[in-house]
């Protein structure tokens, strides 16, 4: 069996470390350096077993197509397409329902982009609430698909978001939007920015545990890039 696998850099690493992605599902090898390429790949033969079963037990990603289940903050949707024309729109139901008329051949970018503005819109929203309770003054928000961070916060005071937080519960995306706000004034995890979040946010240990549980799975449905918008 033959699969790609991602070679990355830490400066900090002390030996070859091969893991699987758990936001990707494929294998990543980490070295302290360039200059163990080789052994690095090496490393990687000598571990094909190992590395053949974790990929078997990875959960297998969902492309956006009509007929999946996909969650909305947090709500089971059924993806449908009901005709050739019209917006793509949400339905309460029961069952909820996610509609995206149009040709088969775009559908899956049509869903994506309705999430994207989705998620915008609402991390907008929280932003300016977390805003006005902190004191500060976001200079900009574009919503991208990352893999490494939810959100994150520029010298700048840009802030970057993941579209994904649209399909978790909005407790979550409320609480990223918080956490990305104190960074305005707190460029660090210490204990008076972790004060700040709770400040404007209230008790947050339940998010982030939700999060580490499971926001992986957020990561498997439809494309994974890193565009902004």
């Amino acid at each position: 069996m033959e699969f790609p696998v991602s070679f990355r850099v830490n400066t900090r690493a002390k030996r070859l470390i091969l893991r699987i992605d758990p936001k990707t599902g494929m294998p990543v090898i980490t070295a302290p350096s360039t200059r163990h390429l080789k052994s690095a790949e090496k490393f990687v033969k000598a571990k094909a077993g190992w590395l053949e079963a974790q990929l078997a037990t990875q959960p297998v990603r969902t492309d956006f197509q009509p007929g999946i289940e996909l969650p909305v903050e947090g709500v089971p949707h059924t993806l449908v397409c009901s005709g050739r024309s019209g917006r793509t729109r949400q339905i309460e139901g029961p069952p909820a329902q996610l509609d995206s008329p149009g040709a088969d051949v775009t559908y899956g970018d049509r869903v994506q982009r309705y999430l994207r503005l989705k998620a915008k819109a609402a991390l907008m929203e929280r932003v300016d609430v977390h805003a006005e309770r902190l004191a500060v003054d976001p200079q900009r928000i574009t919503i991208r698909d990352t893999r490494s961070r939810w959100g994150s916060c520029s010298s700048k005071g840009h802030l970057n978001f993941s579209w994904r937080l649209i399909l978790a519960p909005p407790g979550i995306l409320d609480y990223v939007a918080a956490h990305e706000v104190a960074h305005l004034i707190e460029m660090n995890h210490s204990a008076d920015f972790w004060a700040l979040v709770e400040k404007s946010y209230g008790p947050h240990k339940a998010a982030r545990k939700w999060l580490k549980e499971h926001g992986g799975r957020l990561h498997l449905y439809g494309t994974t890039g890193s565009a902004g918008g």
